[in-house]
């Protein structure tokens, strides 16, 4: 019963987050383009003939924003698809490329410097990929929305060799986290957003998923400004692959 109940929260917590997510799709479908109904081909088909060249530089420009588009939509529906979790090796790097790809260019970042400081060659997760995708989208809205769309997000991964375990920090320059709230804020419906603006769910269900794959993750408030959230997931290493549950 705990299950089900823990996995019917996820998915309304998905379901809460879905216009946010869906939103990056009409930023990136440009509507200069948009008689094209998301079909470059029919562009593709003006380039035989001669053009100006302003104009060529319209119908290229064209062509990226709808294979932009295009790669967009197919990515929400990777993300959004509802499966069965399955436990398998991923790249925490491309997870979280995968994620920042649905999120950097939404109106909430534009005014976010992003820093990526990914260490190479790190070992693989056992993970399950939709759920991996869902904590790294928490966790990078919450450090957006702290700090207002205005600041520095910061996201670094590297190895902890001795325990074996992979470690992802995402750092804001938002005001913090109030030291009376630090406690409280992977408890289930705990929010300080205004009324309408958060559900409470979103941390306490990241917590959850860290821990559903026996990692650790927590929270605490920058020396200088802002705060930070450190996961910690054990290494696919000893894990064994293809782990199906239900």
């Amino acid at each position: 019963l705990a299950g089900e109940k823990a996995e019917a929260l996820a998915q309304l917590d998905l379901l809460l987050s879905l216009p946010t997510i869906f939103s990056t799709a009409w930023l990136e479908t440009d509507p200069r383009w948009d008689g094209l109904r998301g079909e470059p081909g029919y562009a593709r088909l003006l380039e035989e003939y001669s053009l100006e060249k302003g104009a060529e530089e319209d119908l290229h420009r064209i062509l990226r924003d709808a294979e932009r588009a295009r790669n967009t939509v197919k990515e929400l529906l990777e993300f959004t698809r509802q499966t069965r979790h399955l436990m398998q090796p991923n790249n925490i790097n491309e997870a979280l490329t995968r994620t920042l790809f649905l999120l950097e260019n939404q109106t909430l970042f534009q005014n976010i410097k992003l820093r990526k400081d990914f260490q190479p060659d790190l070992p693989l997760v056992s993970s399950d990929a939709q759920q991996l995708y869902h904590l790294m989208m928490n966790i990078i809205l919450n450090a957006a929305q702290a700090m207002d769309g205005n600041g520095i997000l910061h996201i670094k991964t590297h190895y902890l060799e001795k325990q074996d375990r992979v470690c992802i920090v995402i750092s804001d320059t938002g005001p913090g986290i109030p030291e009376n709230v630090l406690p409280h804020i992977f408890e289930p419906f705990f929010t300080t957003k205004d009324e309408g603006k958060g559900t409470g769910l979103g941390l306490s269900l990241a917590y959850n998923i860290v821990e559903s794959h026996g990692g650790r993750m927590s929270a605490r408030n920058n020396p200088e400004k802002g705060a930070s959230f450190i996961i910690e997931l054990p290494s696919a290493a000893n894990s064994q692959k293809g782990d199906e549950r239900e």
